[in-house]
């Protein structure tokens, strides 16, 4: 038995730790059995980048005044491009349409992309991380939006305001996710909306690249504007929400997101960053978790978390 007030651990803790111990009897240990388990790292292999980063020096004196030439020509211009130093560094060939409209392509210079996601430069390589983000939001920018508070991305409703739903492989099984849902009043009005989202980090393995991918959800009052009780909604669901279900959460963006798993989840090919998953791990220790996790009083199903 533990007191708060009368066991506190300070100086005169001294004398009742000698008493236990000169009291104490010898007994009986038995190790844990030793078992297997296989554990699932949040990761995903970078498995194709772009062939080629392009520099160009812009005499544009802001990152506004530089997109602001580039929308003059195209209203929404791929994002795969960031401005260092008075240049602009890009996946993209900036002696092309429209990007010369804000570049010196007379002093272009190309690089194999090597160069850079192989450099040992802490420059070179945080603007190389800093492409592939521009990449990441890119590669989902058809069915995902970004918040940049949380540096998350997350699924929009379907147009029209429509509940999104999608349908995926995982663990070898068909399965079925609500990725933008509303929640209701009993009278039908929506009192708010759970996006599926996840927040990622670029990481360097050796000569390997991965993403680790962070599920987590997204609020907003009617699937645009954010909700201003957003931040309690999330942390009611990470109270509700155990380790099975992140790992599915996981699952789900796996194979969204890897094209090894994904059927036809982007119509066409995205040419500058393609994932594959990571192969579980198998540990030679384990915890079986029938002798220490207590039963479950929230549904396992987290389709109904919130409700």
């Amino acid at each position: 038995m533990f007191d708060k007030s009368a066991d506190l651990f300070n100086a005169d803790a001294a004398s009742a730790l000698r008493e236990v111990a000169q009291t104490a009897r010898p007994g009986s240990y038995y190790s844990a059995p030793r078992q297997s388990e296989w554990l699932t790292p949040n990761l995903l292999r970078v498995s194709a980048l772009a062939k080629t980063i392009f520099w160009a020096p812009t005499d544009a004196k802001s990152v506004r005044e530089f997109w602001g030439r580039v929308q003059e020509h195209v209203r929404y211009p791929p994002g795969e491009t960031i401005l260092r130093g008075g240049a602009a560094l890009s996946f993209h060939d900036l002696d092309t349409h429209p990007w010369r409209e804000a570049c010196d392509t007379g002093a272009m210079e190309e690089f194999d992309v090597s160069e850079w996601s192989h450099s040992d430069d802490p420059d070179r390589e945080r603007n190389f991380v800093a492409l592939l983000n521009c990449a990441m939001k890119e590669m989902v920018r058809r069915e995902m939006s970004y918040d940049r508070r949380h540096y998350s991305l997350y699924f929009r409703p379907n147009p029209g305001g429509r509940e999104r739903k999608i349908t995926y492989f995982a663990e070898a099984k068909k399965a079925d996710r609500s990725v933008a849902k509303p929640y209701r009043t009993k009278d039908g009005q929506v009192k708010f909306w759970r996006h599926s989202a996840f927040q990622w980090q670029f990481i360097r393995i050796g000569e390997e690249w991965y993403v680790q991918i962070t599920p987590t959800y997204h609020f907003t009052r009617n699937g645009r504007e954010k909700d201003k009780f957003g931040g309690e909604h999330l942390a009611k669901i990470k109270r509700m929400e155990w380790n099975n279900d992140v790992r599915g959460q996981f699952g789900m963006w796996r194979a969204y997101l890897a094209t090894d798993t994904q059927t036809d989840m982007f119509s066409d090919t995205y040419p500058f960053l393609s994932f594959a998953p990571v192969e579980k791990l198998a540990a030679d220790f384990g915890v079986p978790d029938e002798l220490w996790k207590p039963v479950r009083e929230t549904p396992a199903d987290i389709e109904g978390l919130l409700i």
